[in-house]
């Protein structure tokens, strides 16, 4: 049973969400509703709690981050992936052009170089499926609303990351990138995926040796660097693995128990959501650990 009331933290946090706005540089993601929030808390043993709007849907943006680089990672192996990105934080915004290897891979450089190991966006999409039972789909009309910004500052990153030596291809590691972003999920379904994150002790046999060692890179990484440059003040004032989306997604990990997914579409001056954040400190406020008992 769960210890926590979580539709009067929901009651308040529509109320924080209020002091958000709604990102502008993407036309779909301006227009919708600015009062739609859900959170699901699902733990690893199957358990699962959801509150408020547990149907919307939304395209998952930078949220899908950590699982790119974890598939990377079982795929390609550490040496691979690390030749191509750095584990640096960094106090640069999420969409910086690079000078040199990107910093890390929940930036946008970053994920792109890893995106261009993919030969397609099913390759993560249908492994996040099967493994985690959800059903990601890639959202066409928000394709076609991220492609249609003139200012395709991600393309540019592209063209340097190639410029650097680091991809090969430009516009098609491009294509992957933000069609992964474009997938689309409910809390319910992100919550789902955010246990493959969850890192069980090593006798545990519901994960192999290969996801034990790479889970802890990838929560190390969104410890450091998931939440845009607010991440090293949000690592010690909530001290939970977390990465945040545009979309107003934010998927935290609480070790040894279970995944949290929040959606609030309003954003703070970041580009975290506001309401998410709220939630996500009445997690740490109320002490539960474990949070299902």
């Amino acid at each position: 049973m769960l210890k926590i009331d979580l539709q009067l933290w929901l009651n308040l946090a529509i109320q924080e969400a209020k002091t958000g706005k709604l990102p502008s540089y993407i036309p779909l993601l301006a227009q919708v509703n600015l009062e739609t929030i859900a959170i699901a808390i699902q733990a690893v043993k199957g358990d699962q709690v959801m509150a408020g709007d547990i149907d919307a849907t939304f395209p998952l943006m930078s949220v899908i981050k950590p699982f790119l680089l974890l598939y990377v990672l079982e795929t390609f192996g550490e040496a691979e992936v690390f030749r191509i990105v750095d584990t640096k934080p960094s106090a640069n915004p999420f969409n910086v052009i690079p000078e040199n290897k990107p910093e890390n891979p929940m930036l946008n450089g970053g994920a792109i170089a890893l995106a261009s190991l993919l030969t397609s966006c099913e390759d993560l999409q249908n492994w996040l499926n099967q493994r985690a039972g959800t059903n990601l789909v890639l959202d066409l009309a928000m394709l076609d609303s991220v492609r249609s910004v003139s200012n395709r500052r991600n393309l540019a990153i592209a063209e340097q990351l190639k410029l650097l030596g680091i991809i090969k291809h430009p516009q098609q590691s491009l294509a992957i990138y933000e069609e992964i972003c474009c997938l689309r999920a409910n809390v319910q379904d992100l919550a789902k995926i955010g246990t493959l994150l969850v890192e069980l002790p090593n006798n545990n046999k519901e994960r192999s040796q290969l996801e034990s060692t790479n889970i802890p890179i990838v929560l190390k990484i969104m410890t450091e660097c998931g939440m845009y440059e607010a991440s090293a003040e949000f690592a010690q004032d909530i001290g939970l693995p977390s990465k945040s989306s545009v979309s107003g997604a934010i998927l935290s990990i609480v070790p040894n128990d279970c995944a949290i997914a929040c959606y609030s579409p309003a954003l703070d001056a970041i580009g975290n959501s506001v309401a998410g954040l709220f939630l996500l400190r009445q997690v740490k406020l109320d002490k539960v650990q474990p949070i299902f008992e």
